[in-house]
Order: structure tokens, then sequence, then C-alpha cells
């Protein structure tokens, strides 16, 4: 079982579009499990308990959290401090910079998601969008749409695997695909 736990729900309903179209035959609950907390401070209080406690299956932790502008290897670092007296095996993601990144890195997604959305073609500072400081701003001002939530789910269903621009989210992609090599006999 891969039991991911993210630091707001917008990343956990983004995870629950994605993870069936990456892990097909995989059951939610069953396979893989997504547990979001309520920001950085929450995620990083609550990991020592759910790790220490978790008593179902052979699970693997996946911690994401959001770069923010910070350093990735000190807060990845941090991470994992936390998370190692358990001696459970986990694997710590950090998204760069923010979830919308990985949203803004599939254009076609968000038009797919809001075909009324004044999505740019080709604009420069889109190119790489890990970089933006601002991303969740930047994706609202396109699509005038305010809630992360509901943003996260109705891109998600479109992101395209091979074409999103956003380096952390096809890294993410990496890594989960080779947990499910791992785990992906129902353990």
């Amino acid at each position: 079982m891969i039991v991911l736990f993210t630091e707001e729900e917008s990343m956990g309903e983004c995870l629950k579009v994605i993870i069936p179209k990456l892990w097909p035959n995989s059951v939610g609950g069953l396979d893989w499990m997504g547990l979001s907390f309520q920001g950085k401070s929450d995620l990083e209080k609550s990991i020592p308990n759910k790790m220490r406690g978790w008593n179902y299956g052979n699970p693997h932790f996946v911690i994401l959290r959001d770069n923010d502008s910070g350093d990735c290897f000190v807060l990845k670092q941090k991470l994992c401090d936390i998370a190692k007296p358990y001696k459970k095996p986990f694997s710590v993601r950090i998204v760069c910079q923010e979830l919308e990144s990985w949203l803004l890195g599939d254009m076609e997604a968000i038009k797919r998601a809001y075909p009324k959305a004044a999505v740019p073609k080709n604009k420069a500072k889109f190119r790489k969008p890990d970089e933006l400081g601002n991303a969740s701003q930047e994706l609202a001002r396109l699509i005038n749409v305010h809630t992360k939530i509901d943003r996260a789910k109705n891109i998600g269903r479109y992101l395209n695997f091979q074409e999103n621009r956003s380096r952390s989210f096809n890294i993410f992609l990496e890594k989960f695909r080779q947990l499910i090599q791992v785990h992906g006999d129902g353990d």
C-alpha cells in the first residue's frame, strides 16, 4: 500500500483523480490512500502519530509538501528527520513551488477544464512553471476560479503525463511509477 500525506486538501483531491489514471487497476483505500492535512505545520506534527500508529498492510509513505520558495534540500531533510525514527519505508517529494505549478505545466489541461479561460499560448513565464513564485495567483487570474480544491480536481482530470512542463510533477510521476512497480501486487 502507498500512503500519501499531503499538506492540504487540494493536493489530495488532485491525487485522487491522477492516481487512478497512473495506476488503473488499483483500488483506493486498498492499494493506495491519501491523507490531507491542514497546512505544513499540521502535516509535520501529524507524521509521527500516523507513521507510529499505522498497522494496516505494508505501507510505503509518501510525504508531499510544497516548497513555497524555500530551500528544497533543507525542507526534504527536515521531513526525512521527522519520518526516519519510525523505521517504516517512506519517500519525500517536494512540490516546486506549489501544486498550481503542476497544473500550469499543462495549459491544454487548463483549457479542457475551463474552456472559457484566457489561456496564453507559449507565454514565456509559463514555460518553466516550477519557477513561478506565485503560481496559485497566476492560475486564479487565468481561469478566474479562486477555489483551490475545485481547480485541482477539474484540471487534474485532464493532466497529460507525457507533456507537462513542470519538472517537479514529472519527478513525482517517475517516483510514483517506481512505487507502483514495488507495491502493485496489492501489498
